[in-house]
């Protein structure tokens, strides 16, 4: 167990205290044009207070166009910087590192926020319109400007949401990419736009900035064998330091296909990675769920639901050891307002089936 407590560092030699991650959660705590909150602070601090190694924020949009639900964290204007760099001083004095997770919603935007919806192509259903050349390139810059605003914050590193069906996502999928141009056709072509913006933030930054990419292996309109063809590239782009694969499972059997049956996890740690580590998110709920993990070469651990549950998870399981209980939902309210969860948070949450114990 001791291991996990040991220093984990990356291939640009920055160093985290150990090998825990707090996910990239959603929680609806920065209403006030996207600036951060005291409320968003502290959920995001206390996860530091009890031991994370790295504390990543919520998914921030590059632009107002980008906008996915209400109350999200900004990091796409100036008037954002302040609170940024209050977050990461405070990180940083309770010695954790600090990634900023950056991204478009595409169509999936909320138009109450976003004021536009945009993706690859048209798509009539979400009232979605095309994506210009122009725009395209517009678009790149956008994620690069935010990266290399999250660089002047002081962040550590900033992770790139390529997952879950956001706009580089659907960039990714032949059911939402219908163009003709560079960057529709051939997968290639599809992932083009995510490359790109990986060799431009690291163009624009420090070698000592930490670049990564989170991906999903299925659903969202996305082919498994395509998005393990992308990890492949991502493992051998030396402007990456790190790889994100969100599997929602991460102990998950192929449902169907050629792979079915196969473990999801291996189609993408029997790959030589090189020197990028891995992280996964998905159903990490215990002590013995990370030692299943790390004997599958994971090299650090991205918890969510259990992060929300118990914010001093590392530093619990480090004094616990074999004693170590980890919580389990549904939890009261009141347990998740002492866990540092606002009643905003605490009301998103109460819409997660069975997390919230006392809903009304």
């Amino acid at each position: 167990m001791e291991h996990l407590f040991k220093e984990l560092t990356f291939s640009n030699g920055v160093k985290a205290r150990n090998k825990f991650l707090l996910a990239p959660l959603t929680n609806m705590q920065s209403p006030d044009i996207g600036k951060l909150s005291n409320d968003e602070f502290n959920w995001l601090t206390k996860r530091a207070e009890g031991g994370f190694g790295i504390i990543m924020t919520c998914a921030m949009p590059v632009l107002k166009s980008g906008i996915g639900w209400k109350g999200q964290l900004g990091i796409y204007d100036p008037i954002h910087e302040e609170g940024h760099k209050r977050l990461n001083a405070e990180l940083h004095r309770l010695e954790a590192l600090s990634i900023a997770q950056i991204f478009h919603a595409g169509v999936r935007a909320n138009i109450d926020y976003a004021d536009d919806k945009v993706g690859p192509s048209a798509n009539l259903e979400k009232s979605a319109r095309e994506l210009s050349f122009a725009e395209i390139e517009k678009m790149k810059t956008a994620f690069v400007d935010c990266a290399v605003r999250a660089y002047d914050c002081n962040y550590d590193g900033i992770e790139i949401h390529a997952a879950h069906g956001y706009l580089i996502g659907q960039f990714l999928s032949s059911k939402f990419n219908k163009r003709k141009d560079v960057y529709g056709g051939s997968f290639d072509n599809r992932a083009k736009l995510l490359i790109d913006i990986i060799d431009q933030i690291k163009e624009k930054t420090s070698s000592s900035f930490l670049i990564g990419v989170r991906i999903s292996p299925e659903r969202f309109g996305l082919d498994t064998d395509e998005m393990i063809t992308l990890y492949k590239i991502l493992c051998k782009n030396k402007n990456i330091h790190f790889i994100d694969v969100s599997l929602w499972d991460s102990f998950k059997l192929v449902d169907d296909g050629p792979h079915k049956g196969k473990s999801l996890l291996k189609l993408f740690t029997d790959i030589d990675r090189g020197e990028k580590l891995l992280t996964v998110a998905g159903k990490i709920f215990s002590y013995e769920d990370i030692e299943i993990l790390e004997n599958n070469s994971v090299d650090f651990f991205c918890l969510g639901r259990a992060a929300i549950l118990d914010h001093q998870f590392p530093n619990r399981l480090k004094v616990e050891r074999s004693n170590f209980q980890p919580y389990s939902a549904p939890v009261t309210r009141s347990h998740l307002l002492r866990e540092g969860l606002s009643e905003t948070f605490v009301d998103y949450m109460s819409t997660w089936k069975n997390f919230v114990s006392d809903v009304a």
